[in-house]
């Protein structure tokens, strides 16, 4: 394998992600467990990575506009096929339903849905089924720029449902609101892969994501993706590293 070049030789990358723990984290000098790997895997082809934070409808805006190399970590939905294309998977994110604990809450189906308020993130996707009911209108939606936003209105009952990634919302839950008056249905909303989304009919794009792809499956042979992977199931997140040493990371 050939090292990258010294680390003042790198080229910087600008990737655009949203502040979402245990993901990826803005108060955290690395980023997070997601910027890790990512910064990890794009060392190993030669590039230094500069994660930017922004509101996740404004990553979009930007990586249209070319502002950005990349954004994420999104999930594959189809309307953002339209101006991306998107990596393979770096881990699976689990979208649940958080509710007060004092609301008696049960669902089979979408339809089960309609009568509750539900606080959802401008920028989100949460599954096309779930997307096309809200775009249909046929759901009580709230749409606010932050996910503490839509946690804040659970803790007061101005909203009944907030669906989230099961792992960020327990994160956010212990750091924000520990109180434990908020909980979460055990039947799945969605289940998607969460991968970096690169601007679509961009050539040299097309070339990172190729490069950023190679080097992503030494990580899924070598079982860091794996490891990851748990570490997030488990509330592990913070301790994980990846294993394949990289010159840009030593230097």
């Amino acid at each position: 394998m050939c090292w990258p070049p010294a680390q003042a030789e790198l080229k910087t990358l600008r990737i655009g992600t949203g502040d979402w723990a245990p993901y990826v984290e803005q108060g955290r000098t690395d980023g997070g467990a997601l910027a890790r790997l990512v910064r990890a895997v794009f060392a190993e082809s030669g590039y230094a990575v500069e994660f930017v934070f922004y509101p996740w409808d404004r990553n979009v805006l930007m990586l249209q506009r070319g502002a950005l190399h990349a954004i994420m970590p999104y999930n594959c939905s189809p309307s953002r096929l339209d101006y991306g294309v998107c990596s393979d998977p770096l881990v699976r994110g689990e979208v649940v339903f958080f509710h007060h604990r004092d609301l008696a809450f049960d669902w089979q189906d979408i339809d089960d849905l309609q009568p509750y308020r539900i606080g959802t993130t401008l920028g989100y996707s949460y599954g096309s089924v779930f997307d096309e009911a809200m775009q249909l209108e046929r759901l009580q939606v709230e749409q606010s720029s932050r996910e503490d936003v839509s946690f804040r209105l659970l803790e007061l009952k101005r909203i009944d449902l907030h669906p989230q990634d099961r792992a960020v919302g327990y994160a956010m839950l212990r750091r924000q609101f520990p109180g434990g008056e908020i909980t979460h249905h055990p039947r799945r909303l969605n289940r998607e892969p969460l991968r970096l989304l690169f601007r679509k009919d961009d050539r040299q794009n097309a070339q990172l994501l190729r490069q950023f792809n190679a080097g992503l499956r030494r990580f899924v042979e070598n079982g860091d993706l794996e490891r990851l992977q748990q570490a997030l199931n488990t509330g592990n997140a913070d301790d994980w590293q990846p294993t394949i040493p990289s010159q840009a990371l030593r230097d």
